[in-house]
């Protein structure tokens, strides 16, 4: 009968910890309309004022990316005076527009921006987070990372059971997108956003943290020496 192959599978885990460069501006811009001309014509004049901002900013009315733009019929459940449902009120029509920018570590530009965002686009709720602009370089330190790891824990487990290590029979990594982003800040009121100051944005933000698996599969030896 043919010996099965000797194998170790082992999956290791590599963390990295980075400075963000990057501040991300998210915007919620949800408005209800009588009709969808209505909705969308909200769409547009976001788009137009968000393109006056930059101007003013002296930034390229590109940088502004729209992530999602939705209308939905909006309604209100309805409940008798014994609160038993009765129907579905219709109250209009939602637009969920959502964008974002990403901007250097200058907190004097942002504070310009958010100021004018409070100014020009009352309905909008501010979300402030930081990332990295390449996670490029990060996603490929945390698979070395993991693969020493993945290492170090197999030559421990094969030396305790007497074998030894050989060549690796394959190496599966996850194909999950890398997302390094923490949240900071929200500004919900357009007073807020107006009253900002850049003291007032002056937050120092801890690293980003982020890590990956890799499962890799050795071939086992009992000979070892």
């Amino acid at each position: 009968m043919e010996e099965k192959e000797k194998l170790i599978t082992v999956t290791g885990k590599g963390s990295v910890h980075v400075l963000p460069d990057v501040t991300r501006v998210y915007l919620s811009l949800v408005s209800v309309h009588d009709n969808y001309e209505e909705a969308y014509a909200q769409a547009k004049a976001n788009t137009e004022a968000l393109s006056k901002i930059m101007n003013e900013v002296k930034l390229d009315t590109k940088l502004p990316k729209t992530v999602r733009l939705d209308i939905n019929k909006k309604t209100e459940s309805k409940y008798d005076k014994y609160h038993n449902f009765i129907g579905e009120k219709f109250i209009g029509y939602e637009l969920d527009h959502r964008v974002k920018m990403d901007l250097g570590m200058d907190n004097v530009l942002l504070n310009s921006i958010i100021k004018l965002i409070g100014k020009h686009l009352k309905q909008a709720e501010i979300e402030l987070g930081y990332t990295v602009k390449d996670p490029r370089p990060i996603q490929l330190k945390m698979l070395e990372r993991a693969v020493k790891d993945a290492k170090e824990k197999a030559e421990i487990m094969a030396k305790a059971c007497g074998c030894k290590l050989g060549l690796v029979k394959s190496i599966d990594s996850s194909d999950q997108e890398l997302h390094i982003y923490s949240q900071a800040r929200t500004l919900h009121e357009p007073d807020e956003a107006v009253c900002s100051t850049p003291e007032s944005l002056d937050i120092t933000p801890e690293d980003l943290s982020a890590s990956d698996e890799v499962t890799v599969v050795w071939y086992l030896s009992n000979d070892v020496h």
